[in-house]
């Protein structure tokens, strides 16, 4: 009999350690949940001070060269053109601070991959230009500018303050035939926000060439 019971109570125990195991497995993936929005983090003295969120908008496809002047209606279409071909690429930018105001700067390092004539500009949070059309030249692809320095201001018990930004990058169409040879080449690029005091976030996105000869129509 007292067997069966303490048989019974390991069992029981057992089940109650299960149990707790997968409650904490089940918070752990809901925390790591919660932080996927951020790509990028800054940790001092184990703390999360600053978080860089990058998300894709309009990604995903080959994009064909774009006359700078339509970048505009071509962001408005869902960077598609008039035969849904690719006319832009859209990340959405987001830095976060968790602890104290802090000031903060942005810049952008592209690597070419055999790629020509990327051209960039960024949006802020209410689709007004903050950074203007910038164009990559092959010597001098790194460094680049995300626009002025802004202050985060100090998080708050309820939740983290933030500042939002919509990254564009497309081909410009220099009026050129774009050969077979020019196809299907990439390109990467590390998004890197920088305190005062020396902390960087970094988090990288990509893109490649169509290998598309028509021009691109915009209406």
């Amino acid at each position: 009999m007292e067997n069966n019971k303490f048989n019974k109570f390991l069992i029981i125990t057992s089940i109650l350690s299960i149990v707790i195991l997968l409650i904490g497995g089940t918070f752990s993936y809901f925390s790591l949940s919660a932080m996927s929005r951020l790509n990028a983090l800054a940790v001092d003295a184990g703390k999360v001070k600053l978080g860089l969120g990058v998300s894709p908008v309009y990604t995903g496809y080959a994009i064909i060269p774009l006359k700078d002047e339509y970048i505009d209606i071509a962001y408005n279409q869902k960077c598609k053109d008039d035969f849904d071909r690719g006319a832009c690429l859209a990340y959405g930018l987001e830095v976060f601070n968790f602890e104290e105001a802090t000031e903060v700067e942005g810049i952008i390092d592209f690597h070419l991959n055999g790629i020509e004539n990327l051209s960039y500009m960024v949006l802020d949070e209410n689709d007004n230009v903050y950074v203007d059309v910038t164009h990559i030249s092959v010597s001098n692809s790194s460094g680049l500018s995300l626009g002025n320095p802004f202050t985060l201001e100090k998080g708050t018990s309820s939740g983290d303050t933030s500042k939002k930004f919509t990254l564009l990058i497309w081909l410009t169409d220099n009026n050129q035939i774009q050969d077979e040879t020019d196809a299907d080449k990439s390109f990467s690029a590390d998004v890197t926000y920088r305190t005062s005091v020396g902390g960087r976030l970094t988090a990288s996105v990509d893109g490649k060439k169509s290998s598309d000869n028509e021009n691109l129509s915009i209406s």
